[in-house]
């Protein structure tokens, strides 16, 4: 499906349910054919102690754009963990979308009350790291150098935020 870049694109949230099963493994297989952002992930998990998973709650949200009778996902941002994943397709990058990404999970992750969310960003996205920023997300360690499975080599920065408790009612 292509969108008419002269007609206006409407953007939603909702958080992924089997119901859009096909057109999310779409999306993640067309994610992966532009950047090797899923890569780094796994590769990473390879070369660390594999952390303990909690019972921590955990959501994926599927960006949705909406076109008269079209709609299909053309990003993906999750918490698991506490590790926020977020990836939009090169197509809808530059709108705003990923600062309403990441401000949807951090809402979340407030509501249930994490104490804190991090994530891995490759220190030569700058966007994203520009992003991250703003949201007052805190380098945290030292850089790492990662070679992906494709052969590029590539440097993580680690990137925390504590969330907020001002809102806990007594």
């Amino acid at each position: 499906m292509t969108f008419d870049r002269a007609e206006p694109i409407t953007f939603t949230l909702e958080e992924a349910s089997l119901n859009r099963a096909q057109s999310w493994q779409s999306l993640i297989q067309d994610l992966m054919a532009e950047t090797d952002t899923f890569l780094v992930a796994s590769v990473r998990d390879g070369q660390i102690e594999s952390e303990e998973k909690t019972d921590e709650p955990a959501i994926t949200l599927l960006l949705i754009a909406e076109q008269k009778n079209d709609s299909l996902p053309v990003g993906i941002a999750s918490i698991e963990n506490g590790e926020i994943g977020m990836a939009i397709l090169k197509a809808f990058q530059g709108a705003g979308l990923g600062k309403s990404l990441i401000a949807s999970l951090l809402d979340w992750a407030e509501v249930v009350n994490l104490k804190e969310v991090w994530l891995d960003v490759q220190t030569d996205n700058l966007v994203a790291i520009h992003i991250y920023d703003q949201f007052n997300f805190k380098k945290m360690g030292d850089e790492v150098n990662l070679t992906l499975p494709n052969g590029r080599a590539t440097k993580l920065q680690r990137m925390i935020k504590f969330l907020n408790k001002e809102n806990t009612s007594l």
